[in-house]
């Protein structure tokens, strides 16, 4: 089992601040006031502020990075008012998903023993001093913003250590045996040449191509298929550069698939049966007409056996995902998060109330909003009711309220 030592553990937050710290605004709120329980374990403010920010920070670089990839200007900013089809905007959206998260980490920590899985004394100290470097790392502004201690810091590592640490014995029973005809793959090579329409009407609607279009598109992919059959060596002849000397818009590749069928594939049906009546090297006789386009198919390999291994590690994956997520469900079921709305009501994601990740050279300047900034008298919310996550149980806490 792999151990957490200290780079490791400054990888955990590294992967959640990326290469700099956070900056943004939002009122200053009591980061030790307590916003959920699970059992008998009491989940602080100030940890669930910087899983949200954390999360928060992360998506807005996300969008960034895309806006930039594909040059759209702008900010990303004005993601979070926007609401989904279930009424709720981005940002509460993201709340809830940290509140899940926060549940399902604490629920494995209660669980770890079943497994005997523990925080090493090498972890621990590890887990303290990449939480000392973090706490080091951002300036006081932003910690007294987030809200968060160093031991929400190191609560935080420990949670998320417990839940990498219980992956392996959690899913050690799933079955390891893959029969053939889940895991044997066939390699092809293809040129397509689509019939999908690229024209709209005045509705938004794709114009479907006429016969006589159609018949165009399939003289192209013939022409490929008689360069393809005139090749000295069709089993290595280069169908990609073959296509361009017919349309230089046209490409070849080379996707394998699941011998046995699969629903999983996503290559054409028609493309599949061609293939699977050929031998390695051979090219398809005719052109193969198929849902969205014709397509010229070589079969490279019948069975491919690098395809094969990596498909052969991809069920085992998929079924210990599978064995892990519907486990750490039911355990969820049984034991399910009681939150203080009041208490979680004081951190919202808007567009207004934004975190982002701030490199390591960038000025204080972003913080130009603290004149904004104000610290709440929350003591009169302390006595605000528990609610079950996905559960419309209330309960009176009342005199656990008083006693925080």
């Amino acid at each position: 089992m792999r151990k957490l030592n200290k780079t490791a553990a400054c990888g955990i937050l590294a992967a959640a601040l990326a290469a700099g710290t956070l900056s943004g605004c939002s009122k200053a709120i009591d980061g030790t006031k307590t916003v959920a329980t699970v059992g008998d374990e009491k989940v602080t403010l100030g940890l669930a502020s910087y899983m949200v920010r954390d999360q928060q920070a992360q998506t807005m670089s996300y969008y960034n990075m895309l806006m930039s990839q594909y040059g759209v200007s702008g900010s990303a900013s004005n993601v979070w008012d926007q609401k989904g089809d279930d009424g709720k905007t981005v940002g509460e959206s993201s709340k809830d998903g940290v509140m899940t998260t926060i549940n399902q980490l604490y629920v494995l920590k209660a669980h770890a023993a079943d497994y005997d899985v523990t925080i090493t004394d090498d972890e621990e100290k590890a887990i303290k001093e990449a939480a000392a470097e973090f706490i080091k790392d951002n300036d006081e502004k932003i910690l007294k913003k987030l809200a968060v201690s160093e031991d929400d810091i190191v609560t935080y590592l420990e949670l998320v250590t417990i839940r990498s640490k219980m992956h392996d014995p959690m899913t050690a029973d799933v079955d390891t045996e893959v029969s053939a005809n889940e895991k044997d793959q066939t390699r092809v090579t293809i040129v397509k040449v689509s019939t999908e329409g690229t024209e709209k009407d005045d509705d938004g609607n794709t114009i479907d191509l006429t016969d006589e279009e159609k018949a165009q598109k399939k003289n192209l992919a013939q022409q490929v298929l008689d360069k393809v059959k005139a090749s000295d060596d069709v089993a290595n002849a280069d169908m990609d550069a073959l296509a361009k000397e017919v349309d230089d818009s046209l490409s070849a590749t080379a996707p394998a698939f699941t011998t046995a069928g699969s629903t999983d594939d996503t290559l054409d049906e028609a493309v599949q049966d061609a293939a699977l009546e050929l031998k390695d090297g051979e090219v398809a006789d005719s052109v193969i007409e198929g849902d969205d386009g014709y397509y010229v198919v070589r079969l490279d390999k019948m069975l491919d056996e690098d395809a094969t291994e990596n498909k052969e590690k991809t069920v085992i994956s998929e079924r210990k995902s599978d064995l892990f997520d519907s486990t750490l469900e039911d355990w969820v079921k049984e034991e399910k998060i009681k939150v203080k709305d009041k208490v979680w009501d004081q951190i919202t994601v808007t567009d207004s109330v934004s975190f982002v990740y701030k490199s390591a050279d960038s000025s204080d300047d972003t913080e130009s909003s603290d004149a904004q900034d104000s610290t709440e008298d929350t003591s009169s919310q302390d006595n605000s009711e528990d609610t079950t996550t996905e559960d419309t149980t209330t309960e009176d806490t009342a005199a656990e309220d008083s006693a925080e």
